[in-house]
């Protein structure tokens, strides 16, 4: 026999689950579209088909939900792919940097022009206190494997201004096929995109092993 009262407790946390889900997916729809000062939590209600009531109860206030939603964004931007890092094959410190590479860049052109791409855009020109907890939570893991597998790599021991710069450089030539793609579509062919992702990771990983090869050990400032 079935225990009824078990039952509609299942089913209750079922549709509880599903609510909270709903108002994250709203919440991302509405904030990468007005951002989190323009995004109103009466709109995220609607068009989750919750009350205010829910979002209270899971989510607190409009911060926490903001929070969350950034969480949900950055995870979301994952191709599921593991990171790669340098403990999987440290005796090959180059090829792991090129996937890692490869790994990043794939990452941010599959968010390329989705909800989750333009409220992270939204979220880096316009920072809210959200960011601080996501660099830290999310973000600075990914920052330190790059900065071992750069290290590993560099022909000598870079101080950690010089690590930086290198590390930063790598992302920035990742980056700019994102942010910056509505430009470098308007220039002359040929134009590169996510199909291109494995030809530009290779190029950019040249690039960064040659500028090792020859790094000094500090950053000339």
């Amino acid at each position: 026999t079935v225990d009824k009262r078990a039952f509609e407790t299942d089913v209750w946390i079922g549709a509880d689950m599903s609510t909270r889900a709903d108002i994250l997916d709203a919440a991302l729809a509405v904030f990468a579209e007005h951002g989190y000062r323009g995004g109103k939590v009466r709109d995220i209600c609607d068009r989750a088909g919750a009350n205010l009531a829910a979002v209270n109860y899971h989510f607190g206030d409009k911060a926490s939900l903001y929070a969350k939603v950034i969480q949900h964004a950055y995870t979301t931007a994952n191709t599921g792919e593991a990171m790669p890092n340098l403990a999987t094959d440290p005796s090959a410190p180059r090829g792991q940097l090129a996937a890692w590479i490869g790994w990043y860049l794939r990452r941010l052109l599959h968010a390329e022009h989705t909800d989750v791409g333009r409220l992270m855009a939204r979220e880096m020109a316009d920072p809210s206190p959200a960011l601080d907890q996501l660099a830290q939570r999310s973000i600075q893991p990914i920052f330190n494997e790059l900065s071992r597998l750069v290290q590993a790599v560099s022909s000598s021991a870079l101080d950690d201004r010089a690590l930086k710069l290198h590390c930063i450089s790598i992302i920035g030539q990742c980056l700019v096929y994102r942010s910056g793609s509505s430009m470098l579509e308007r220039l002359d062919p040929p134009h590169f995109g996510s199909a291109d992702a494995d030809e530009i990771a290779a190029h950019i990983a040249g690039a960064a092993v040659r500028a090792l090869a020859s790094a000094p050990t500090d950053s000339g400032v």
